[in-house]
């Protein structure tokens, strides 16, 4: 439910506050990024989270679409390829978790914290790109049938 600052914001004419998205990045449950997808860092409930360009490209929903979510990192800092490569060195689980702030008041997650896995992850000099799976019925199959947005539409938002 959105908070009462939420619901103003959105319905004002002007307003100076802007949804933000916090990305908590984890390897074997040690955070180990803290990013913003804000062009100044921002500190939320005494963590200070570093302003970086991200995206999550959500899955095609057509039958024969991509499954997957993916998320790509603008590798602007070299720090992030640096602790995302070591991560990789024998990590057991990499899990990322999202939370949507406003940006006037930072310690109130609007929605969230969402928590995923990240597989498939790969970095090079440019960006930092891995697919999420939040581990519910998507992917996973029941006797004969498959979980998608056709046959179960209110199980997809």
């Amino acid at each position: 439910m959105p908070s009462q600052e939420l619901i103003r914001a959105a319905t004002a004419p002007e307003t100076a506050a802007c949804l933000l998205t916090l990305l908590t990045i984890s390897v074997d449950n040690n955070p180990v990024l803290h990013l913003v997808d804000n062009l100044t860092d921002i500190n939320s409930n005494g963590q200070t989270y570093t302003a970086c360009s991200f995206t999550c490209l959500l899955p095609d929903q057509a039958e024969g679409g991509s499954k997957t979510c993916k998320l790509q990192i603008d590798n602007t800092d070299t720090r992030i390829y640096g602790t995302i490569k070591e991560s990789l060195k024998g990590a057991k689980e990499i899990t990322a978790k999202v939370a949507v702030i406003l940006s006037t008041s930072p310690d109130v997650y609007e929605q969230g914290p969402l928590s995923f896995i990240l597989r498939n992850v790969s970095a090079n000099v440019q960006s930092v790109s891995a697919e999420l799976y939040d581990g519910y019925m998507a992917d996973r199959k029941f006797t004969a049938m498959t979980y998608s947005p056709d046959h179960f539409p209110g199980l997809f938002f």
